[in-house]
């Protein structure tokens, strides 16, 4: 499971999307629903959707995309059938800013 705002969707996401695929086979893909908290959230989870669904075509089937409320923070209890774990990827791609992408993106 991948857990995000995905504000907008851009290639590092991406990129973090298929390495959880080529790891497991699979991936929940749950979107945050942060829409108009502010300028930061200027999307609703439809469009979000759609975004995700568009760029990983190619893998059709073998991810979902779910809305869930604002989640803040994650808890776990013990032995649950799990990991949690943080994917690191190349230093560009780690680079990727959504906040840069939505202030080039934002109507001058």
């Amino acid at each position: 499971m991948l857990l995000g705002r995905y504000q907008p969707f851009h290639r590092g996401h991406q990129r973090l999307i298929e390495e959880g695929l080529s790891r497991v086979g699979q991936v929940c893909i749950a979107v945050r629903d942060t829409h108009g908290l502010d300028g930061s959230n200027p999307l609703p989870f439809f469009a979000v959707k759609q975004r995700i669904e568009a760029a990983l075509s190619a893998y059709a089937g073998r991810f979902v995309v779910v809305p869930l409320p604002n989640i803040t923070n994650v808890f776990y209890g013990r032995s649950v059938g799990y990991e949690v774990e943080r994917i690191n990827l190349d230093e560009a791609t780690e680079a990727i800013s959504g906040n840069q992408i939505r202030r080039l993106s934002a109507a001058p």
